[in-house]
């Protein structure tokens, strides 16, 4: 039976590598590239760590009102955002390596690649960096809070976006290595950094494409206005999903290779496989679906 969220669609549609529901509403997702696991938080406060064929591995309660999730490449540490204010810590099997309460509400999260070092940002305009062990190692302050962050992996560099005003990328002591103004609204922020390419979901300016010293590059434009994006680790595949709720599947020449609407069921959060493979849709019904062209 084809899943009730691929039954609008054009183009070259995926197969369907597996289906899950989480009645309680999902709240988060995240996955590791180089352990293919996927992480879900849903609204009852449960993690559920999966494998990209969607079996899953291990399922805890201890978490609750969960908001965002940052989850190394390896698997091997993740940070979970309980409430405004709680961060909760974890190694590969869920287990908690540390927890703690910050001043202000936390509006985004970054696990590096390989779990060395974690970073939140907070209403307060900071950006703290520290290890998995908790040590701080530098506290950045910027002009607006930061609402999307991303570690790089060949520079141990941090990329951060606010909602309006910022975009800047940091050094691991918290050294501004360039700080760009925006006059654009960024719903959402993905890196392709093998492509050294990354991309703003400027919902009336489109899809944003720059290089890793801010260069504007140009854009992809869909049909809607652009609020999610997600992308591969090489130029490769991009995901966008649109505030009409439809989906759009792209090349990174800018071709639509698959399009859905999904007005009924509209999509909560989405990722991307690190080659491009496989497409994860978490819906507002709660359903979890891993799709994939091979």
């Amino acid at each position: 039976m084809v899943s009730r969220l691929l039954q609008q669609c054009v183009g070259a549609r995926p197969e369907e590598i597996f289906e899950d529901f989480f009645p309680d509403g999902i709240a988060a997702v995240a996955m590791a590239w180089e352990a293919s696991r996927i992480l879900v938080a849903t609204g009852n406060g449960r993690l559920c760590l999966l494998t990209s064929q969607g079996q899953r591995i291990r399922e805890v309660f201890e978490t609750h009102d969960v908001s965002k999730l940052a989850l190394a490449h390896t698997g091997a540490v993740g940070l979970a955002v309980c409430g405004e204010r709680g961060l909760f810590c974890f190694d590969h099997d869920l287990q908690p390596l540390w927890t703690g309460k910050v001043t202000g509400r936390i509006t985004a999260v970054a696990a590096a690649p390989h779990g060395s070092h974690l970073a939140f940002a907070t209403d307060s305009s900071k950006i703290h960096i520290v290890t998995s062990e908790r040590r701080e190692v530098a506290v950045i302050e910027t002009r607006r809070p930061v609402n999307h962050l991303h570690f790089m992996a060949e520079s141990t560099e941090l990329i951060a976006a606010a909602e309006f005003g910022e975009f800047s990328r940091y050094d691991l002591e918290g050294r501004t290595i360039w700080a760009e103004p925006q006059v654009s609204n960024i719903g959402d922020m993905a890196v392709a950094e093998s492509a050294r390419r990354i991309l703003l979901a400027a919902f009336n300016h489109g899809v944003q494409v720059f290089d890793l010293q801010a260069r504007q590059l140009g854009a992809f434009n869909v049909d809607g206005i652009p609020s999610k994006v997600a992308c591969t680790a090489t130029r490769n595949r991009l995901a966008v999903v649109t505030e009409e709720h439809r989906i759009f599947w792209l090349s990174f020449e800018g071709n639509v290779l698959w399009a859905a609407d999904l007005s009924h069921d509209p999509l909560r959060h989405i990722a991307v496989s690190a080659l491009g493979d496989q497409l994860l849709l978490a819906s507002a019904s709660g359903c979890l679906l891993n799709c994939g062209w091979f």
